[in-house]
């Protein structure tokens, strides 16, 4: 197999001679997955990887020692780990059942343990604590379930001996990061607070007693938590910000009955952020603070009477006067071309005078000078720096990332999958101004911004339109670009069995027969094998294909009861740079939204699937058959009405039925949007449940309807002056051989270069650079600005030849057998598929639905590709009981 150019990663560390054992870990990253945001990764100081996400880092007693939370695959796989770094040695791993609190580790020097924020997976059931239907949760390997939401977050003290005290009932699901008192309170009590995001509360718990005195409301989702050295104030910042006054435009975090209102601006997105204030003397507010959006981070410096925030969603850095409790500075890292930045944890230095930032969209800590909050430097880390923690003498700086080098492989390294997460832990020594000023380069040149974005002089004689322009807003040759977004393929489940690409025909499960629209299409105009998704589910995908980021509310998740952003339902989730549509209209571009946003079909009568298809082959027009209405209210001033939201109920070749119309609408009034989002979503699939489709029916009904919109299109008399993006929101559903991201895509388009083979390095915010060059509109984030565009694929000289779709040799009606004609394996697994959630994409747990497709179509001889313990972790072996 050919290897493929573009591929922006570095090798971590050299190979290692030395034999991995799980109590001493290897340095060496062999294998290094691909980093999506085209950013390279070169982390200063001492690795360590880990098999997970790592969810928090601190230090111990020494310098020495650290501890780490960690997460891998599904439920129940948390792990508190104990390492000498310099030693590179486990010295503690102790199993949680708890899910990991985000970054919710913490040394306790004076007690001599280590607090632990975690959380107790649900028991399903049909209401919440707060009178919802079931809730989803997604798993740490990006799966969901719903669940009841009974209780179960807590805090763990763990000693040298294990877990010493759980304090239990102090809230719900999903917790934030803990903090600590070194003194006890009047009271004679020695608190910690922790931050209860579903719950919009501030435990405060007694380590003395290890009782729960309080439970405070604070404002919507609380993160990081402060607490004064005597115990009798706290400060907690909150990413919803505050509660609605009257007059105030809000929108709901979830479609949930009494979902938590949130305040939104003209776009839809939160528009608050707040660090509350607690007297923990009478577990009273006493005062809310207004800084800007995703306050997430926080840390206090009592002495100087200066609160430092960490603003994700706005690049910023916010400074309270705890006299005044006022907001007396705010610095920006970014600039409006690059946002995404997002600081999301803070460590002071030991003197007060450094402040460190994790900026986990920069892949960097950015080292401030606190007496002016001027940026000194930059030091280079993993992927998504998420916790940060200062040794005892000050002079090591542990940073801890969540996604570390990239995803993983299974069973063999030519087997990968998005949720083989490998997070790592890196210590570096606090650096001097010549290793800072090194160390800045590095960071720089790693993210493209080695060069100011406006060094480009822009020309003053207009230029000649061309199909894709070298700046957005000089002329272009197309007008109209529609996106078509489905869902959760890789390329080799789709297109590995393709010749001229470099694809895995073993991984294939929707070949040539079941998806021959997307063969032909790849064929015909542009293969590309070499694209990513940057995502990692669909409430992260659905944000990355349409702003080109994804706020720390998604990657962690914090919405988790609350939502799955998938939908347009949580304005939390959004992006401070805004949606391509957002910029579209800006800039006096027509647009018109198909389905993309436009919340979910839950509630609103329709027949069955079976029955919707008798109906389309009658050919009866679907066209008045629904009325969707948009979570995102300003979205409905340009929301298709008429066109289903999510639902794999409704085939998707009726949703091409109702676009087609539409198109022959334009050619009648002689017009077209310049910008058209349009979702098909069944090739998501419902399992082997017995009575529904097939998977290879559901991915065939989805190839036919992209096979008969491109047709439509390309024989309207808008085709001379358009282009066509296909992409799949996320990669989570199979395997690939590359890397677990790696997805297909599709570029339609008289422009573009027929019968090529295009292995250029591209992602999802790749099509958004190009839509914004095409139709001269902004850059949304600091991904797509640094995204290679996907002008190698398209030609100045056009060929204006039709596309003519086919009809797949699978049976777009075939159904899975009635359960009593099963029996073994295949049983089991229609009654699993029975049990699963298909009316949202994820709610069935990925990992085993993955399972049961790969079998009911390889057959049980062929095993799906286990996880198998990577080189790198410091972790035993696991058995996937999945695989039993």
């Amino acid at each position: 197999m050919k290897s493929l150019p573009g591929i922006t990663l570095t090798l971590l560390f050299a190979l290692s001679l030395f034999a991995q054992t799980p109590d001493k870990p290897l340095r060496s990253v062999t294998d290094p997955g691909v980093v999506t945001t085209r950013q390279n990764i070169t982390p200063a100081g001492v690795q360590t990887v880990f098999d997970g996400r790592v969810y928090g880092v601190t230090f111990g007693a020494s310098a020495n020692e650290i501890y780490a939370l960690t997460a891998r695959g599904r439920i129940n796989q948390t792990n508190f780990i104990k390492l000498d770094w310099k030693a590179n040695t486990v010295l503690q791993r102790i199993p949680l059942k708890e899910n990991p609190g985000l970054q919710g580790v913490l040394f306790d020097a004076v007690g001599k343990q280590v607090l632990v924020s975690a959380a107790l997976p649900e028991k399903e059931g049909t209401t919440n604590a707060k009178g919802r239907q079931t809730s989803p949760v997604v798993h740490p390997d990006g799966s969901q379930t719903f669940i009841e939401l009974t209780g179960g977050a807590r805090l763990l003290a763990v000693n040298e001996s294990g877990v010493r005290s759980v304090i239990e009932g102090v809230g719900h699901f999903i917790t934030g990061a803990p903090a600590l008192a070194n003194k006890p309170n009047p009271r004679g009590q020695r608190l910690a607070v922790l931050p209860l995001i579903y719950n919009n509360q501030l435990a405060v718990i007694d380590l003395n007693s290890g009782k729960l005195v309080g439970r405070p409301n604070v404002g919507i989702a609380p993160f990081g938590a402060a607490i004064s050295a005597d115990g009798t104030v706290a400060f907690v910042t909150n990413w919803g910000g505050r509660l609605p006054k009257p007059g105030d435009l809000t929108a709901t975090t979830g479609l949930q009955a009494n979902a938590d209102q949130v305040v939104i601006d003209q776009r839809g997105i939160a528009s608050t952020g707040t660090v509350t204030r607690i007297d923990l003397t009478t577990m009273k507010v006493t005062h809310t603070i207004a800084v800007e959006l995703h306050p997430t981070a926080i840390v206090w410096d009592e002495k100087q009477n200066r609160l430092y925030v960490a603003n994700s969603n706005k690049d910023s850095i916010s400074v309270i006067d705890t006299a005044s409790n006022k907001v007396i500075q705010t610095r920006t890292l970014s600039t409006s071309t690059t946002k995404g930045f997002a600081p999301s944890s803070l460590a002071l230095s030991l003197d007060g005078n450094t402040l460190f930032a994790a900026c986990g969209g920069l892949n960097a800590v950015a080292v401030l000078e606190t007496k002016t909050m001027s940026v000194a430097g930059y030091i280079p880390t993993g992927w998504y720096p998420n916790a940060l923690a200062l040794s005892p003498d000050g002079k090591q700086l542990a940073i801890s990332t969540l996604l570390g080098p990239g995803s993983g492989w299974r069973e063999a390294p030519n087997k990968r999958y998005v949720h083989t997460y490998r997070g790592s832990v890196s210590v570096v020594p606090v650096p001097d101004e010549a290793q800072l000023n090194s160390y800045t380069s590095a960071v720089w040149e790693n993210n493209h911004l080695a060069k100011p974005a406006s060094a480009a002089t822009r020309s003053t004689t207009k230029p000649a339109p061309v199909a894709i322009p070298a700046r957005a807003g000089d002329p272009s040759l197309i007008e109209h670009v529609v996106f078509i977004i489905k869902e959760n393929r890789t390329y080799d489940q789709v297109l590995g069995d393709m010749a001229k690409g470099n694809g895995d025909a073993s991984l294939v499960m929707f070949g040539e027969d079941v998806t021959p629209n997307q063969h032909r299409l790849a064929d015909q105009f542009v293969l590309f094998d070499n694209f990513y998704a940057s995502s990692g589910n669909s409430a992260q995908g659905h944000q990355w294909v349409t702003q080109a980021n994804e706020t720390s509310y998604c990657l962690w998740p914090g919405y988790a009861g609350r939502s799955y952003p998938y939908d347009g339902s949580d304005p939390i989730a959004y992006s401070d740079g805004g949606f391509i549509w957002d910029a579209a209209l800006k800039m006096k571009k027509s647009v018109r939204i198909y389905g993309e946003f436009a919340g979910n079909m839950n509630g609103v009568p329709m027949q069955s699937r079976a029955k919707l298809y008798e109906r389309w082959k009658a050919g009866e027009d679907f066209s008045n058959e629904w009325n969707i209405t948009a979570p995102i209210k300003p979205l409905n001033n340009i929301l298709a009405k008429n066109f289903p939201s999510y639902s794999n109920i409704i085939p998707d070749v009726i949703r091409a039925q109702i676009f087609n119309k539409d198109v022959k609408k334009w050619e009648a009034e002689g017009k077209m949007p310049n910008l058209v989002l349009l979702q098909l979503p069944n090739n998501h699939t419902s399992g082997t449940n017995p009575g529904r489709n097939t998977p290879k029916a559901m991915v065939a009904d989805n190839d036919l309807a992209l096979g008969q919109i491109v047709e439509a299109l390309s024989k309207s008399p808008f085709w001379k002056k358009m282009a066509i993006f296909v992409v799949e929101d996320d990669a989570q559903n199979g395997v690939d051989h590359v890397d677990g991201h790696r997805t297909v895509a599709l570029a339609i388009s008289p422009y573009t270069r027929r019968g090529h083979v295009d292995s250029t390095f591209y992602a999802q915010q790749s099509i958004l650079k190009t839509i914004e060059l095409i139709l001269g509109l902004p850059t949304l984030s600091l991904f797509d600005l640094i995204a290679n565009d996907m002008r190698a694929s398209f030609t100045d000289t056009p060929d204006f030849t039709t596309y003519q779709a086919v009809e797949p040799k699978q049976s777009l009606y075939e159904m899975n057998p009635a359960l009593t004609s099963l029996k073994g394996q295949a049983r089991r697994d229609a009654i699993a598929s029975m049990k699963m959630r298909f009316d949202v994409p994820d709610a069935a747990p990925t990992e085993t639905l993955n399972r049961i497709v790969w079998r009911q179509i390889k057959g049980q001889k062929i095993p799906y590709p286990r996880v198998k313990q990577s080189v790198f972790a410091p972790l035993a072996v696991e058995t996937d009981d999945d695989d039993r």
